[in-house]
């Protein structure tokens, strides 16, 4: 871990020595959502007991892994369905008035917010944390104003307290790029030091991987109009962290792929083996009587020419047979569903999750859905807990700065609560009842039930609060959810205690009674 900026100095290594681990995992964890599993994996390839077997199996070498690429990627659909369920239908970001909402709205079309946030959750997954970062854009921008930007988790070094290493004292955001100086191409270290109130640009010659000397930033020249220190304002740094349940004693979050890597990787290899197995069946060697050989007249050597011909077989004679064994392959796909319930287990999935209906019944409603997916809806929502902070702390410091950039219209935000969706499709006849139940009850008002059916903004709802109020009103009626979806009323018959029959039990007297009532 860092404790201090002194590694930014002639003569020391970049990246440090004490981040190697952590960026050689981030690499490994890329490969592995990216699909390239055979470049963590080497043994997955690797058929060298068949070599000998028959030339036909060369396509099964090492060297020829590109045919026979067969990984299932549970590292993308878990990144995938976990992303949905927190950022896939965009939260709703509820300020205390309509100005700030005009505020927000700008800000979250400036930063395209819920694609940035889904980014942050792919690297808070993945990687074990997620990076923002808060800057603003000046006037010769087409909108000039502050964005919030995913931040790329391989540049990133944090600075902590040597006291308690879940303090931060500087966020520094470090990448080196090589560009053409005077006549010659040279490697340079670009930095950006993020402190409470305060941004230090720095730039800096390397000598391969070793830091040589501070230069000007005029060096470079899509670096000459970039101040030295900027004083931001804002009382914290502008960069936003995001971490997953951290490792004892460091400041890094913990990848969701650690607990799941050996589990896939011993997957693929029972499918690898399989379809190895398969491919081997389909063109078996074949044994018989040696009179089945014909000789080459070219070469000279004995043949077998099999396409078409028939073998008239006299009594007492051998068959021609094909040689084939037990590839025991039950036992290997029992073995890959035992992986595979690991697999939700570790990752706290269900079938459900990823469309699979298979293993139960198909829900009929969102409530029924929701109970098949209890634990996945419990860790999205301890991922949204370590999210919410995160984005009203973001969006407070871009506010700012839009203040102090004096952008027309623009206030500091201060949210109060950001709803987070579920990601789940909705049952609108269903939300319907129970926002009417609420009403009708003095639980609610008609402007939070229209944000909650609507999903939308204070101001939206407003305006749908105007618009029900300049429009006749229809005569009451409590909605049912007998109702059809057609629009047409149900049976009363079908209704319970309308319209129903007594029946007969056969005692003249208890008839008689359930009668009258």
């Amino acid at each position: 871990m860092l404790t201090d900026l002194t590694w930014l100095s002639p003569n020391q290594p970049f990246p440090p020595k004490s981040e190697d681990a952590r960026l050689a995992s981030y690499v490994k964890y890329r490969n592995l959502f990216e699909g390239k599993h055979h470049l963590v994996w080497s043994d997955l390839w690797d058929l060298q007991d068949l070599q000998d077997a028959d030339v036909l199996l060369s396509t099964f070498f090492k060297g020829y892994y590109g045919y026979k690429k067969l990984p299932f990627n549970w590292f993308k659909i878990v990144v995938d369905v976990y992303s949905d369920f927190l950022v896939g239908e965009p939260p709703v970001l509820t300020p205390p008035t309509e100005v700030e909402q005009s505020e927000i709205d700008s800000i979250s079309d400036r930063s395209d917010i819920n694609v940035m946030l889904w980014d942050v959750c792919k690297d808070f997954i993945s990687l074990g944390n997620g990076i923002c970062k808060v800057r603003f854009v000046g006037s010769p921008s087409m909108s000039p104003g502050s964005l919030i930007e995913r931040v790329d988790p391989s540049i990133w070094f944090p600075v902590v307290d040597p006291d308690n290493v879940w303090s931060y004292t500087a966020h520094v955001l470090a990448w080196t790029f090589t560009t053409r100086i005077g006549t010659s191409d040279a490697k340079l270290l670009r930095v950006e030091i993020h402190q409470p109130g305060v941004i230090t640009s720095r730039l800096f010659w390397m000598n391969g991987s070793i830091i040589d000397h501070e230069v000007p930033l005029t060096v470079v020249d899509r670096y000459a109009s970039v101040p030295p220190v900027v004083h931001t304002g804002v009382s914290y740094p502008l960069v936003f962290v995001v971490s997953n349940i951290r490792e004892e004693g460091t400041c890094h979050g913990l990848s969701d792929f650690n607990d799941m890597e050996d589990l896939v990787h011993e997957l693929e290899r029972r499918i690898q083996r399989i379809s190895s197995i398969l491919d081997i069946h389909a063109r078996p060697s074949m044994a018989g009587p040696d009179n089945m050989l014909t000789t080459d007249p070219e070469t000279g050597e004995d043949v077998l020419r099999v396409g078409g011909r028939f073998f008239p077989i006299k009594k007492d004679e051998e068959r021609p047979t094909y040689i084939t064994w037990d590839g025991k392959l039950d036992a290997s796909f029992k073995e890959m569903d035992k992986i595979t319930d690991m697999l939700y287990g570790v990752t706290d999935l269900s079938p459900a999750a990823i469309g699979d209906f298979s293993r139960g019944v198909t829900p009929t409603g969102s409530a029924q859905f929701r109970r098949l997916l209890v634990r996945p809806l419990a860790r999205t929502n301890r991922i949204r807990l370590r999210f919410d902070n995160t984005v009203k702390r973001a969006i407070n410091a871009a506010s700012i700065l839009d203040v102090n950039g004096r952008i027309p219209g623009s206030v500091v935000v201060k949210l109060n609560k950001i709803n987070w969706q579920d990601g789940l499709p909705s049952d609108p006849r269903e939300e319907a009842v129970i926002e009417q139940t609420r009403k009708n009850s003095g639980l609610t008002s008609k402007r939070s039930a229209i944000m909650r059916l609507d999903r939308c903004s204070i101001r939206d709802a407003e305006i749908e609060l105007d618009q029900m109020k300049s429009e006749p009103r229809d005569p009451p009626r409590e909605i049912s959810s007998t109702d059809a979806l057609d629009g047409s009323q149900p049976r009363d018959d079908l209704i319970p205690g309308r319209n129903r029959q007594p029946e007969l039990t056969g005692n003249p007297v208890i008839d008689k009674i359930d009668g009258v009532k």
